[in-house]
């Protein structure tokens, strides 16, 4: 009866370990893919400030959906009123295909599904992030450059939902919203 006993003892053990250690397996796993993402994002955007990454990675931003982030302030835009109008979610998909993002790479389906659901203030702050560390990379004349592109593209964002009645009228969200992403790109 000992034997039997030790035999079942030894069995509940290993399966106790088994589970154990496949959990602790997975974590790692986890952690790893983590820190491959983390390092990917950081050669793809010259970018090692660890809270820009950590930020730009939780609003869904990795390597290959990297030139979403160039179509970010047109999806705040067109969320500014809490809703999303047809012709403005096809103005940020224009946008989107005139950046060189077809429907089947990885950043168009990102911009999809904020299109899709409002993405927030994560985005908003990740973006903030991205611009700040832009800003230090970049030459003068290039950020110039790159900050008026991105505000002229808002602007046709704003233009695309027609004002009150359709009339080009911008709202005072829109205005306000326009004067944040000016001061976040300084």
């Amino acid at each position: 009866m000992t034997d039997e006993l030790e035999r079942r003892r030894q069995a509940l053990e290993e399966a106790f370990f088994n589970k154990y250690n496949e959990e602790l397996l997975s974590k790692l796993r986890a952690r790893d893919a983590a820190t491959r993402k983390k390092d990917a994002l950081a050669a793809a955007t010259g970018l090692h400030d660890e809270k820009v990454l950590d930020d730009l990675l939780a609003a869904g931003i990795e390597a290959q959906t990297l030139a979403a982030l160039a179509i970010a302030p047109l999806v705040f835009m067109a969320w500014r009123d809490g809703k999303l109008e047809d012709r403005e979610r096809a103005a940020v998909l224009r946008a989107a295909d005139e950046q060189g993002l077809k429907a089947d790479h990885t950043a168009y389906k990102l911009i999809e599904g904020w299109l899709a659901r409002n993405p927030g203030p994560q985005l908003v702050a990740a973006w903030r992030g991205y611009v700040t560390a832009l800003r230090a990379n970049l030459t003068p004349a290039a950020y110039a450059a790159m900050r008026a592109d991105i505000l002229e593209r808002t602007r046709k964002i704003m233009r695309a939902a027609g004002g009150y009645l359709g009339f080009a009228h911008s709202t005072a969200q829109e205005k306000e919203l326009l004067a944040k992403m000016e001061e976040i790109l300084g």
